[in-house]
């Protein structure tokens, strides 16, 4: 179902007076359910409480039940770096509410592509020779009867995946 609720928060003037136990209850959450360093209060100013959360996290995503968004927030209040961006980023927006986050631009210039793709061949191709060299020793170590394939099998797959993983980090 969708809701149209919206995302609600609360004043600093209006926390000043509450204590700790009445800012976790207010957010729905215990103390020890909500990531070490973060402060109820400025979960309260900033994000909103437990069902403020359950509620954008059904209206973000449609497909989950109450039961798995409310499975996700609780996960959401235990992950102190995620709590810790949301903070900040409602506070920037509170200082100055145009404020809107940079993105590096993506280089498409002639040579950045260029790079990009000899980069990208240049590591399948030594890739490609390392791993032949690896068959190669396995198949002579093999018709000399010295055996060690396993250990032969294991670093080509090392070596494939790790090309694999640097050719797509270049290409990313």
């Amino acid at each position: 179902p969708s809701h149209t609720r919206r995302h609600v928060t609360m004043t600093a003037e209006e926390l000043v007076d509450l204590s700790e136990e009445e800012m976790h209850a207010i957010l729905g959450v215990e103390k020890e359910k909500i990531a070490l360093g973060i402060d109820a209060d400025e979960v309260l100013e900033f994000i909103g409480t437990r069902e403020d959360l359950i509620t954008k996290f059904q209206t973000d995503i449609p497909k989950f039940s109450r039961s798995e968004a409310e499975k996700e927030v609780d996960k959401f209040f235990m992950d102190g770096e995620m709590l810790d961006l949301w903070i900040k980023y409602g506070q920037r927006k509170k200082e100055d509410p145009n404020w809107e986050p940079e993105y590096a631009e993506e280089d498409n210039s002639p040579f950045a592509v260029f790079s990009r793709i000899v980069g990208t061949y240049a590591i399948w191709i030594v890739g490609g020779l390392l791993v032949k060299d690896l068959v190669t020793g396995y198949f002579n170590k093999q018709n000399g009867g010295g055996g060690g394939g396993e250990e032969i099998a294991v670093a080509a797959n090392t070596v494939v995946d790790a090309i694999h993983q640097i050719s797509s980090t270049l290409t990313a």
